[in-house]
């Protein structure tokens, strides 16, 4: 059946689903993730993603996804939706000279176990685009089943899309980031939403509740524009976005913890508020007491003149947004008292800091990233090095991971071999490898991982956790 054959059965089926609608932000209304799918509907949400509880199979969950636009010839939806079986691969893990290829399984051949990837096994978002089908009160729509989880979705109008492009993507205006209020933009604009789907206990998948709607007090996200001198792109200014926990008091008398925050290549300081679903994970840390209430800063990497091993970002995240964010947030000046970690480039940007700029935190979490292919590491480098945590994580199919060279160049060494390297030099790494690719999906895991395994803990008490 092709993929416009399949919409139209799929919207055959819309008339008699009892639905509801669910939406990601910093505070939003969104599913609660009861069995029967109940959830507040968003404020003019009229046209947003809607999550029905159907307790068939294969998940349990199915969502509908709709588009209003009367006028249109074609409306195509990209979701974060293909998937990969693990333990049907041929060769599970990746090595230094292979990749294993995932099956790229649609939805309705989900299985427990299964987890998303994007396929082929890419560093872009290779995810199916599909054509939606219109109705006649010119709302476009698609349903598809769903296992738990956070899924990133975008929409192409009379656009020729594919798997290999997000140019033109348009994000859901019933589902809009969460610095978009009663139609008003502050700052930056993001092209694509996100929406979470509840876990059927009936249909075992792995618990990710943490990524949902937080269990209590919630957190705030801010979007920020400090001034930097030579930026270039905006012009000596720049962004971040600040995220503070449940019940934040500026008066307290400790000082918070600070969690420098990066995002990947081709994102900015919208990525992780976004995408990673970081507000809910925080929250949801935090009230249930696994991680300390922490101030959490996503700083926008890019726009600045080039520069080796990325010395301009790290030149204005010291000397200018460290001073800015501890004038404005009642935040610890102490090294021991910050952590730094990002995904892919930003794992990159973790690694030139762990290597040049060693005392300005306490903890580095390098994911899907490793080392610079030059790195020596000097007496001086060691010494430093030996006064921090180190984390390294990615996924087991990601073809980053033992160090692809990408481009006709190689980036990095890869995870494995930064695990190698840095052990062989007598250092205590954390490792934290799951199963998927180049994606949010990992990313999101590991991020939890890192705060609750090694970031703000004494070395001693990292490594107790993590088994060691």
């Amino acid at each position: 059946m092709t993929r416009r054959e399949v919409a139209r059965a799929v919207a055959a089926t819309l008339g008699t689903a009892s639905l509801t609608a669910t939406a990601l932000g910093a505070t939003p209304a969104s599913a609660t993730g009861n069995r029967d799918g109940s959830a507040d509907r968003k404020p003019g949400a009229k046209y947003g993603p809607q999550v029905r509880h159907t307790g068939e199979g294969p998940t349990g969950y199915e969502v509908t996804f709709r588009y209003h636009a009367p006028t249109a010839r074609r409306v195509q939806l990209k979701g974060e939706w293909y998937f990969e079986r693990p333990s049907a691969l041929a060769e599970r893990l990746t090595g230094p000279d292979h990749l294993a290829e995932t099956q790229g399984l649609l939805p309705r051949q989900w299985q427990a176990g299964d987890v998303p990837a994007s396929h082929p096994n890419s560093t872009s978002p290779l995810w199916p685009v599909v054509d939606m089908a219109k109705g006649r009160d010119g709302v476009w729509t698609y349903t598809t089943p769903l296992p738990g989880g956070v899924y990133t979705y975008g929409f192409f109008v009379d656009a020729q899309a594919d798997d290999t492009t997000t140019s033109g993507q348009l994000p859901d205006p019933g589902n809009p980031a969460w610095n978009v209020t009663d139609g008003v933009l502050r700052g930056r604009a993001v092209d694509r939403s996100q929406i979470y789907v509840p876990a059927d206990p009936d249909f075992p998948a792995a618990d990710l509740s943490w990524q949902g709607p937080a269990k209590g007090a919630r957190g705030k996200l801010t979007y920020a524009t400090y001034n930097s001198p030579g930026h270039v792109t905006p012009v000596d200014e720049n962004h971040l976005v600040v995220y503070t926990p449940p019940g934040y008091d500026p008066k307290r008398v400790k000082p918070y913890p600070t969690l420098y925050l990066s995002h990947g290549g081709g994102e900015n300081e919208m990525g992780w508020s976004t995408q990673g679903d970081l507000a809910r994970i925080m929250d949801n840390l935090i009230n249930q007491g696994e991680i300390q209430p922490t101030v959490v800063v996503m700083p926008n990497a890019t726009g600045y003149a080039s520069s080796a091993r990325d010395q301009e970002h790290r030149t204005d995240l010291v000397e200018r947004v460290f001073p800015w964010v501890e004038e404005h947030y009642h935040v610890s000046t102490s090294a021991s008292d910050r952590a730094y970690t990002g995904l892919s480039a930003g794992g990159m940007r973790t690694a030139y800091l762990l290597l040049d700029n060693t005392e300005q935190f306490g903890y580095y979490g390098i994911m899907s990233a490793g080392l610079p292919p030059d790195t020596v590491l000097t007496d001086a480098r060691t010494a430093a090095m030996r006064k921090v945590s180190v984390f390294v994580g990615c996924g087991w199919q990601d073809p980053i991971n033992p160090g692809f060279a990408l481009n006709g160049s190689s980036l990095h060494r890869g995870p494995f071999r930064a695990v190698r390297d840095l052990t062989a030099a007598g250092f205590h790494v954390q490792s934290d490898f799951v199963d998927g690719g180049h994606n949010w999906h990992v990313w999101r895991i590991l991020l939890k991982d890192f705060l609750t395994r090694v970031a703000f803990l004494p070395p001693t008490t990292a490594s107790a956790a993590w088994g060691a």
